[in-house]
C-alpha cells in the first residue's frame, strides 16, 4: 500500500499501552546501540543505568507527544498540499536554484529593543518584522499564526566595547527567555567574553503561542516553510549584527537549531564557526526512522513520510543539499549515541557531508544532551575558531 493512497485513519493506541512500551523500547534501543560495530561511524553505547535512563526519557517524550497530538483523519490532505507545493515551486524556478530558494536578506530597518530580566538574567528583547522568504504562495497547510510575522531574539551584551558574537539556535518547543540558561547562552557570554544573540525560530516561543502546526512535524509544507523562514530570519539577524560592526560571528544550534545552523554553513562563508549539536539533517528520513523504531512499518506508511513528494520537499531544506562554505576546521558536531528522537545517523550523514570534521559522541540520549561535556566542547570549538573576547 502506498502512503499517498491512505484514506482511512490509523488505529490509535491507548494511553496505557503507549506508556507501557516506554521502558521496553528504551531497553531494546540501548541493547542495539551497545553492540560494537567496527563498520559504524559512532562508538557503542555504554551499558549502564544512567545511559538507559536517558534513553527512557527520550521514549517518554515521544510517547507523550503522540498522546497529546494524536487525532483522527488521514494524511491524504497534507500529501496533496505537498505535491501542489512542489508544482508551484517548480513553476517559480525554485527547485534547482538555491540562490532563489534562500534569497539573501538585508538588515531589517525596523529593529525594536526592550530591556528585560528573566530567571536572574538581564537581556535585550529584539524584534523585527519578517516577510515571507519566498515569492510564491504555498498551499493552505502552512497556517502561520499572526505572531509569526515578527521575529524575536534575546541579546546578551557586555556593552563595554565591540566583541565577537555567538548566534544560538534552540531546539524544538523552546524559544523562551529561560533558554538563556538552559542552553548555556549566559555561560557562553561569560566564558568566552562574547555577546550572544539567541534567535527565536518560527512557531516557537512568542511566535508559536496559539499555533496549530508543530514545526517540525508530519506536515511537509509546514516543515519546508519553517526552515526557509528560519534561514531568512537568521540571516537577517546576522546582517543586523554586521551592520553594527560585528566581523566575528559564530553559530551554535541544538537539534532543530542544529539543522538551521548546518543550513547556514552552506549559505554564509563569512561565519567564523558553526557548531551543530544533536542535529537533524533531513527531516523526511529522520521522521521515517523515528516512527519506524517506535511504532513499526505500518505507522510509517500511515504517516506518509516516505512518499516521494514528502522526501523531495524535505531535501530542498536539507543541509545535505547545499555545498559547505565554512572552512573545514571551523565546523564541529556533537551527537548522542543512544538518541531515540534524532537518530545518530542524522549527525553521521551531516558529518560525512562536511568531510568528517571534529565530532563529539555523547553517551546517552537526545533530551539530556546539554551536559558538561557538550558545553565544554562548544566553548572550546568557538574559542579555537577565534570567537572569543580576548
Amino acid at each position: 500500500m502506498q502512503a499517498g493512497t491512505v484514506d482511512t485513519a490509523p488505529e490509535q493506541r491507548s494511553w496505557w499501552a503507549e506508556l507501557g512500551q516506554v521502558v521496553p523500547r528504551a531497553m531494546a534501543g540501548a541493547a542495539r546501540a551497545a553492540r560494537p560495530d567496527p563498520d559504524a561511524d559512532c562508538p557503542p553505547l555504554a551499558a549502564n543505568p544512567l545511559t538507559w535512563a536517558t534513553l527512557a526519557v527520550d521514549e517518554l517524550t515521544m510517547s507523550t507527544a503522540y498522546l497529546i497530538n494524536r487525532r483522527g483523519g488521514t494524511v491524504q490532505d497534507t500529501l496533496d498540499d505537498t505535491r501542489e507545493a512542489l508544482r508551484r515551486l517548480e513553476r517559480a524556478g525554485l527547485l534547482d536554484d538555491h540562490t532563489r530558494l534562500f534569497p539573501e536578506p538585508v538588515a531589517p530597518a525596523d529593529l525594536r529593543t526592550t530591556r528585560r530580566r528573566r530567571a536572574g538574567v538581564e537581556f535585550e528583547h529584539l524584534s523585527f518584522r519578517t516577510p515571507d522568504p519566498l515569492q510564491v504562495a504555498l498551499p493552505g497547510s502552512v497556517a502561520w499564526n499572526d505572531g509569526n510575522a515578527t521575529a524575536h531574539a534575546y541579546l546578551l551584551r557586555h556593552g563595554d566595547r565591540p566583541r565577537p558574537w555567538v548566534v544560538v539556535l534552540h531546539g524544538h518547543r523552546m524559544g523562551e527567555p529561560r533558554d538563556l540558561r538552559l542552553l548555556g547562552s549566559h555561560r557562553l557570554s561569560r566564558a568566552l567574553g562574547v555577546d550572544v544573540a539567541h534567535l527565536v525560530l518560527p512557531m516557537h516561543g512568542p511566535r508559536g503561542r496559539g499555533g496549530r502546526h508543530p514545526f517540525p512535524g508530519l506536515d511537509a509544507v509546514t516543515n519546508f516553510f519553517g526552515f526557509a523562514q528560519s534561514v531568512w530570519d537568521a540571516r537577517a539577524l546576522l546582517a543586523a549584527l554586521r551592520a553594527e560592526g560585528a566581523d566575528t560571528i559564530g553559530v551554535f544550534g541544538v537539534s532543530l537549531g542544529g539543522h538551521v545552523a548546518a543550513l547556514l554553513a552552506g549559505l554564509d562563508a563569512d561565519l567564523s564557526c558553526v557548531v551543530a549539536g544533536v542535529p537533524t539533517s533531513d527531516v523526511a528520513t529522520m521522521m521515517a526512522t523515528t516512527v519506524r523504531q517506535h511504532w513499526g512499518e505500518d505507522a510509517v506508511v500511515d504517516s506518509g513520510v516516505e512518499d516521494e513528494s514528502y522526501r523531495a520537499l524535505s531535501r530542498l531544506v536539507s543541509p545535505l543539499s547545499l555545498p559547505v562554505l565554512v572552512p573545514h576546521e571551523r565546523l564541529f558536531l556533537y551527537a548522542a549515541i543512544g538518541d531515540r528522537l534524532v537518530t545518530p545517523q542524522q549527525a553521521i550523514e551531516l558529518w560525512r557531508h562536511w568531510d568528517k570534521p571534529e565530532i563529539l559522541w555523547l553517551q546517552g540520549g537526545h533530551i539530556l544532551n546539554n551536559v558538561g561535556a557538550s558545553r565544554r566542547f562548544v566553548v572550546d570549538a568557538l574559542a579555537r575558531s577565534g570567537v572569543k573576547g580576548g
